[in-house]
């Protein structure tokens, strides 16, 4: 668990949103700065956790924003290192311009990049991941990892073609025969600084797949996943840990 202890924890947060107006720092329920807040409260939490834990007081927490808010926010939180992002690094296409600058930004020789829009994915939830790469990455000789669910449907393509299996086989096959494939889900993403330097990616050629339960990847992308998000909230379903 010594490396526990090189990790940076990378969280992006730009302002406004396309779909959901200031989506990352809009009132939900009780929490006055969003998404934003949850997240920061699950790090708190995560970070007294990883100070119990030999080594892990060498952990750092970053927050890449264009966002006043996100700054007025975080600003409050002393262990917070908050990255500036310059416009180039903040537009809707820049997203690789920004994993190519990750390595430039942090201090660590691993990087664990998250969202805030990934609510259910709390601190046990980071560390379990953790250990998963950590305990697998020699195994399966990789350098990263990152969290998805499986899919075991029919899918098509917008060509009306098949993607899930080979129809020319078996038109309808059995759903447990079909391709098991994978749903990025983004709640979080683990490598070393080297896999973004040399492949300019958040992943290595080869990265393992880390299957997330009883939807704990939950991704609020769009107004009615915010809105299901905030009827959890309303009810008393969701709860910080």
């Amino acid at each position: 668990l010594k490396i526990f202890g090189m990790i940076s924890f990378f969280l992006p947060v730009r302002k406004g949103s396309k779909r959901i107006k200031n989506k990352n720092t809009k009132k939900i329920g009780k929490y006055k700065f969003g998404l934003l807040e949850i997240k920061i409260k699950q790090f708190s939490k995560l970070r007294n956790r990883l100070k119990n834990i030999r080594k892990f007081s060498n952990c750092e927490f970053i927050i890449s924003t264009d966002c006043k808010t996100t700054i007025k926010y975080c600003n409050q939180f002393k262990w917070i290192r908050i990255h500036n992002r310059t416009p180039n690094l903040s537009g809707d296409h820049s997203l690789q311009k920004l994993i190519e600058q990750v390595p430039k930004i942090v201090k660590k020789n691993m990087i664990l990049w998250t969202h805030v829009t990934s609510p259910l994915f709390k601190a046990e939830n980071y560390i379990d991941f953790i250990n998963f790469y950590l305990n697998q990455k020699k195994k399966f000789n990789s350098q990263s990892a990152f969290t998805c669910e499986t899919i075991n449907k029919f899918v098509m393509n917008e060509k009306n073609e098949f993607i899930s299996h080979n129809e020319k086989k078996i038109k309808w096959p059995r759903t447990q025969d079909l391709k098991k494939m994978y749903l990025i889900n983004s709640a979080a993403f683990i490598a070393t600084k080297e896999v973004y330097i040399k492949n300019s990616n958040r992943l290595c050629k080869k990265p393992m797949k880390y299957e997330c339960k009883n939807y704990i990847g939950f991704d609020i992308d769009d107004n009615d996943n915010f809105l299901y998000f905030s009827n959890l909230i309303k009810k008393n379903f969701f709860k910080l840990s």
